[in-house]
């Protein structure tokens, strides 16, 4: 059973924090204990829901994350390689599944509870640090198509599009389920770098029920699925002008080269929500995206406070993707109150689409009495967020949500979602993060 996988972190992290610091040599390089190090991170949260969704209600859950970092140059002799890995501890019972009812997770953690192995990667850097490499497991989120100013915020959606949650086979490799990857950046200059990524595409592989019990200890290791790739094209302002304020701009494609079942018709052009089977069968799917995240005031004598903007447009051809648009963004403040400079606040929102396939295919059910109901067009939250720093080790971040159309009327029965028609849900909660 894989909770030696936790149990091997937390000795680790003792056995080497026990340990006295070396002293500093002048010639000498980094012992052996300073070049490995260990992290423990605990998030706890409270969540109620005050009205609409599902019910209303109380929930609590929380994130253990082990993680450590070795310089593999001291360690095996490998120059210049870095070592990488974490385990997940999942607790708690979230609200979104148990009383909101909504895609678009209302928090980031919030997943089946479980012990996993998440990240484990080595990396390097080639040609005078032009190219950075990484090869091993990760997630999509943890990296690609992302925003650093939407990090601050707890919906999901603000982490990974939910485009690619509710369109990718077990949704893609995507917190809490990593997958077998290559990642590289290519600085072409100070303005412009090539990011791109390649993942194996199932990462929990084919099956009933909930991937992340598929998957359930992130050792599937799965290499032999069709693969997800992706290719973004970076833009820093601040490198190609002369006093721009700090921003990223990106442009961004991702393909996934499995098969993909039509939303609507059967491959003698027959209705399947009528006939009963299966879809007609695409190859591949992909979808283009833009992100851009911005600075666009810096308080006078400082580095990183003030306001920024940030947002992400994504979309995927309709005929075969449950989501074929998928809309988000919003505003962060650093330093709002002078006193504490290091506090954010937030205000994001996010709008997914239900493609005109699936909500025909849902209507062809309705008009024919099968016991289908119509689902709705979209589903669309937005959050006010405020990040209070209170020591280097502790945080709390209070979160409100609004969620009108929660899970759009989309029966997920893995999820635990129906077809009834969920009245807008405001939600309440708070996350506290303890850090060693």
């Amino acid at each position: 059973m894989p909770f030696w996988i936790l149990c091997f972190f937390i000795i680790g992290w003792v056995h080497f924090l026990g340990y006295p610091q070396a002293k500093a040599q002048d010639t000498a390089g980094p012992s052996k204990q300073e070049s490995l190090s260990f992290g423990v991170q605990e998030q706890a949260e409270a969540w109620t829901n005050q009205a609409g969704g599902r019910q209303r209600g109380v929930t609590a859950n929380g994130l253990l994350t082990l993680s450590l970092n070795a310089d593999l140059g001291v360690l095996a002799s490998l120059d210049g390689w870095r070592l990488y890995g974490s385990v997940f501890q999942i607790h708690g019972r979230g609200i979104s599944q148990d009383l909101v009812g909504n895609l678009q997770t209302i928090s980031n953690i919030e997943a089946t509870r479980s012990t996993k192995l998440y990240n484990l990667w080595i990396t390097k850097q080639f040609f005078d640090g032009r190219l950075d490499l990484r090869i091993g497991q990760e997630g999509a989120n943890d990296e690609m198509m992302i925003s650093q100013q939407a990090q601050l915020f707890l919906n999901s959606s603000f982490g990974y599009p939910a485009l690619l949650a509710a369109n990718l086979p077990s949704g893609g490799p995507n917190y809490p389920i990593a997958a077998p990857m290559t990642r590289w950046v290519y600085k072409f200059g100070e303005a412009v770098s090539w990011s791109g990524a390649i993942f194996d595409g199932d990462p929990a592989g084919p099956g009933a029920g909930d991937p992340q019990l598929r998957d359930r200890y992130g050792m599937a290791f799965r290499l032999r699925d069709a693969p997800l790739i992706f290719n973004e094209l970076w833009f820093r302002p601040e490198g190609a002008f002369e006093g721009y304020l700090p921003g990223l701009w990106k442009v961004g494609i991702w393909r996934h080269d499995g098969d993909f079942a039509d939303q609507r018709f059967d491959p003698t052009g027959g209705k399947i929500a009528l006939t009963g089977a299966a879809g007609l069968q695409h190859r591949g799917n992909h979808g283009f995206y833009a992100v851009i995240d911005q600075q666009i005031w810096r308080r006078p004598g400082t580095d990183d406070q003030g306001l920024g903007v940030w947002g992400l447009a994504m979309s995927s051809p309709q005929d075969r993707n449950l989501i074929d648009l998928f809309v988000e963004g919003g505003l962060t403040f650093k330093g709002l109150v002078e006193s504490r400079p290091k506090d954010t606040l937030g205000l994001a929102f996010a709008y997914m689409r239900t493609s005109k396939a699936a909500r025909t295919y849902y209507a062809d059910g309705y008009a024919a009495g099968t016991g289908l109901k119509p689902i709705q067009a979209f589903e669309f939250v937005t959050e006010l967020t405020y990040q209070a720093i209170i020591s280097d080790k502790l945080t709390l971040q209070p979160s409100l949500q609004y969620v009108r159309n929660p899970g759009a009327a989309i029966p997920i029965s893995a999820n635990r979602f129906s077809q009834d028609y969920q009245k807008p849900a405001f939600v309440a909660g708070v996350r506290a993060t303890l850090s060693f």
